[in-house]
């Protein structure tokens, strides 16, 4: 998947936010999984998020590009 939620899960460990503070603001525990493992989430979700931990979308994910094998 070309696109990573690694800089949302180091956000969260470096500031103590915990995946149950957020199934606790409203974030479905099926999307929380699917960010773990960086599976398609919608953008309303990920405005929820932004609001929830006051960022950009940009300071949650990344973009590589996939390789072609």
């Amino acid at each position: 998947m070309p696109i990573s939620f690694a800089p949302l899960r180091a956000y969260l460990k470096e500031n103590g936010i915990s995946y149950y503070y957020l199934s606790n603001q409203g974030i479905d525990a099926q999307t929380l999984q699917r960010i773990r493992h960086d599976r398609p989430i919608t953008t309303v979700t990920l405005g929820k998020l932004c609001e929830i931990l006051h960022c950009q979308p940009g300071d949650l994910l990344f973009y590589t590009e996939e390789s072609e094998e």
